[in-house]
Order: structure tokens, then C-alpha cells, then sequence
């Protein structure tokens, strides 16, 4: 299983992942001007899983054979599943930051943090799942 992540695709993976949490990041940063942090956290989480999903069918997962509309599918459900691990880290954290005495930017330390938690289940997962390959559904 570990060989999967020495691979370029997993590297196109993690550039992909890196813009699309970025901008999940940045998103919830402009939202909390108007919203509570635990709940701009939820509502970016939709910004950050439509850019990955656009990025990832069209530069990692490029071969998968599914249709489109099934890929989307399956990748919102992989990443709704998801949803509750990074919003409950990212109030973990931002809690224990505080606590440790950091009083200045918890909240996107925290999130940070949290959006990195999923990165090696996920990819596992949309690979084998969300965006099966063409070449892995015939072996």
C-alpha cells in the first residue's frame, strides 16, 4: 500500500490537494469576518472540495474510467465522510493552541493544521474509489 505514495500521481496529488486547501484556507478566512470560526469552517469546506474535485479528474485522476457525474458523486461522499474529522480538529486545535497560550491567529494555525489530516486516506481512497483507474479496474 505505502508504494502508492511514491508516485508522481501522488505528487500531482499533493500539489493539487495543496491549492485546494489553500483556497479552502483563504475562504474560510473572508467568511469568519461574517460567521462564527466553526461554522466558516464548514461552509469552505464546499470551496476547497469543488476545486479539488476539478483539479483532481483533470491533472491525478485523468484515466479513471467512471463517468464524470460518478466521480463527483463518490467524491462528495468521501469528503462529507471527511467533514467532521477536520471541523472537530480544527476546534481541537484551535482550543489547545489557546490553551498553550498563543492567542494570535489559533484559529488559522488551527484550520491549517486540520486540512492536513485526511491527506494519505484520501488519496488512497479516491484512487481506488471516488476516481478508479482504468488500468486498476482490469487487474
Amino acid at each position: 500500500m505505502i508504494r502508492y505514495f511514491f508516485t508522481r500521481q501522488f505528487l500531482g496529488y499533493l500539489a493539487v490537494g495543496g491549492v485546494a486547501a489553500l483556497l479552502h484556507w483563504l475562504a474560510r478566512v473572508v467568511l469568519s469576518v461574517w460567521m462564527p470560526f466553526t461554522w466558516a469552517v464548514v461552509f469552505a469546506y464546499s470551496v476547497g472540495v469543488s476545486v479539488a474535485f476539478v483539479l483532481n479528474s483533470l491533472f491525478v485522476f485523468s484515466r479513471s474510467a467512471k463517468a464524470k457525474h460518478k466521480q463527483a458523486r463518490d467524491f462528495v461522499i468521501v469528503n462529507l465522510a471527511f467533514l467532521p474529522i477536520v471541523w472537530y480538529a480544527s476546534i481541537l486545535l484551535n482550543d489547545a493552541l489557546r490553551q498553550m497560550g498563543m492567542m494570535r491567529y489559533t484559529e488559522e494555525l488551527a484550520h491549517g493544521m486540520a486540512l492536513a489530516i485526511p491527506m494519505f486516506a484520501t488519496f488512497l481512497i479516491y484512487k481506488f474509489f471516488a476516481f478508479r483507474d482504468a488500468a486498476f479496474k482490469s487487474r
